[in-house]
């Protein structure tokens, strides 16, 4: 970088407020020719969110997921809440003269993510339960355990006190209820309509409808979360023929969907099913030993449909790091942002043995269980046994909304999936509005504020010090794109060296823990190398170099 331009770059961070001590330079180095991946921009998901929010910040791809999906009745728009608050069955919209009822909870949702351009992500149940159609649309709610049929229970809903949580006063788990309670028995067919519906109502997949079909929600939680109605544990046999099931109801319904499963709960059910509680058991040997993704990728590609498609397109895994205030908390204090921020190491680096109870898990087999090692182990397996197949992650949590050390894992979280090889991916929940976190997306889906947004392929980038710098490397647009995330607690230096030049010009958008994204700087770039100085402590910064950066300002070249 040539002295002038260092020059204006450090008097505009000392007028911004961030000087002061600085860490030893870090030296990052990108080639643009090198580990060339494209990515998509469906990596930029979220789950729900505010409607009016998710249209400013241009979410391209919204997902309605999650516990309340299993059993949703899109004929009289009730879901049920399950174990989540006391297995009731809650209405949706009240006009129950038309099916599905005239402005409908899902309808509605699609209707918002269209608005804007952006991409819907839907949840067939496959649990073979749904909401009774003659649910109330008030209190009382049907529930699953009810006080006056089952017993006395530890608690009961405060608005409907006949509604308990199912368990007895003593702790003891409420068996032998009856599912009918609250729920009737669907098959396949129940769906097909609905997704007729849709397609009535917005197109079809391949004429700007909804595209994204999930095989429910947690299937191997099942008989916890919704043990009102399926109290058995979830099978290796059981997942696969559900998903061969409702997968096929979907595709002869809609041919161009995309449907995605198993749509796992997180690290025990990558390599084994609920009857084997956690990693290995008698299910597992039963099918090879083979971990349970492994073995359902194997299913998908052995059991094509007729004319070759694929029941399943896209393996949809759920992760939550496991270490302490890591993953749904608001602690940011500096010994839980800096594990925060080494748990990402959980989703790419084979050697990292999590901080968490899954180091207590060993490493006795070729499994490695202690060392997670997410996308690797996930695309190593795809390679294997189903190529072809793309990658989803459509739960994933680094910290509460607000949290700075969240935001800066958040904004890395997006250079990793890119790298690696993330297809698709849905945070849950969608960041509230002028958030930390939120920061995070605005970053890469708006980060001058005009629409410009980060966009092409991942490429070579390399960080001397991955816990003081994360070093990220993007190239489309005309622009090469360098994300720098500081983890440290104070400002830190960074030496950037290019294989090659990489372009004229160069601008510098960042956040930190006390600014949203803003313009840091520009300049002139003479070569081939560009210093950084004191790059916020905590802090995401995106460099962006081209040769004529006016050209691109919306966003596309």
């Amino acid at each position: 970088m040539s002295d002038p331009s260092r020059a204006a770059l450090l008097c505009l961070l000392a007028a911004a407020g961030c000087a002061g001590p600085t860490a030893a330079a870090v030296n990052v180095t990108v080639d643009t020719a090198a580990d060339v991946r494209p990515f998509s921009e469906l990596i930029f998901g979220v789950n729900y969110g505010d409607a009016a929010r998710n249209a400013q910040i241009g979410y391209p791809l919204r997902r309605w997921g999650g516990n309340s999906t299993t059993r949703y009745n899109w004929q009289v728009d009730v879901h049920s809440t399950a174990a989540d608050w006391y297995f009731e069955n809650i209405p949706g919209a009240s006009d129950r003269s038309q099916v599905p009822p005239l402005g409908n909870a899902a309808d509605a949702f699609v209707s918002q993510v269209r608005s804007y351009g952006g991409q819907a992500l839907l949840t067939i149940p496959t649990i073979g339960w749904t909401p009774r159609a003659d649910s109330p649309q008030s209190h009382p709610y049907f529930a699953g355990f009810s006080v006056t049929k089952y017993g006395a229970q530890q608690s009961t809903d405060p608005w409907d006190p006949d509604a308990g949580n199912g368990v007895y006063p003593n702790g003891v788990e409420i068996t032998g209820n009856d599912p009918h309670d609250t729920s009737s028995e669907v098959t396949p067919a129940f769906w097909m309509p609905w997704i007729a519906h849709l397609q009535a109502s917005f197109g079809s997949a391949a004429n700007g409808g909804v595209r994204f079909y999930a095989l429910d929600n947690e299937v191997m939680l099942w008989n916890s979360t919704h043990r009102d109605v399926h109290p058995a544990p979830t099978t290796y046999d059981e997942t696969w023929a559900k998903a061969l099931a409702y997968g096929s109801a979907i595709k002869q319904q809609d041919p161009d969907a995309q449907v995605l499963g198993p749509v796992t709960w997180g690290y025990c059910d990558l390599f084994g099913s609920a009857a084997d509680d956690c990693m290995e058991g008698s299910d597992r040997t039963a099918h090879g030993g083979l971990a349970f993704v492994a073995w359902y990728l194997q299913q998908v590609c052995a059991n094509p449909l007729p004319g070759g498609a694929r029941v399943v397109d896209y393996l949809d895994l759920h992760y939550y790091p496991q270490g302490s205030n890591v993953s749904m908390s608001d602690d940011d204090s500096s010994a839980t942002a800096a594990r925060r921020l080494r748990a990402l190491k959980e989703l790419y680096d084979p050697t990292w043995v999590s901080e968490s109870w899954l180091a207590d898990l060993g490493d006795t087999d070729d499994n490695h269980y202690d060392k997670p090692n997410l996308i690797p182990r996930a695309r190593a397996w795809i390679d294997q046994y189903c190529p072809g197949t793309r990658l989803a992650l459509t739960e994933y949590r680094w910290g509460n909304d607000d949290t700075a050390s969240g935001a800066v894992a958040q904004a890395e979280l997006f250079g990793i999936f890119a790298r690696e090889g993330v297809d698709l991916a849905t945070r849950w929940v969608a960041p509230a509005a002028n958030t930390r976190v939120e920061r995070a997306f605005q970053l890469f889906l708006d980060y001058d504020g005009a629409g410009a947004r980060v966009q092409g392929s991942s490429v070579r980038a390399l960080s001397g010090n991955v816990d003081q710098v994360g070093a990220y490397a993007f190239s489309g647009a005309g622009r090469t794109f360098v994300l720098l995330t500081n983890k440290t607690g104070v400002a830190q230096d960074v030496n950037l060296g290019f294989a090659s030049a990489p372009g004229t010009q160069w601008t510098l958008y960042g956040f930190d823990a006390n600014q949203p994204v803003h313009l840091i700087g520009s300049g002139t770039l003479g070569g081939a190398t560009l210093g950084l100085t004191a790059l916020p402590a905590m802090s995401a910064s995106l460099l962006v170099v081209s040769g004529n950066e006016a050209i691109f300002t919306d966003g596309f070249d």
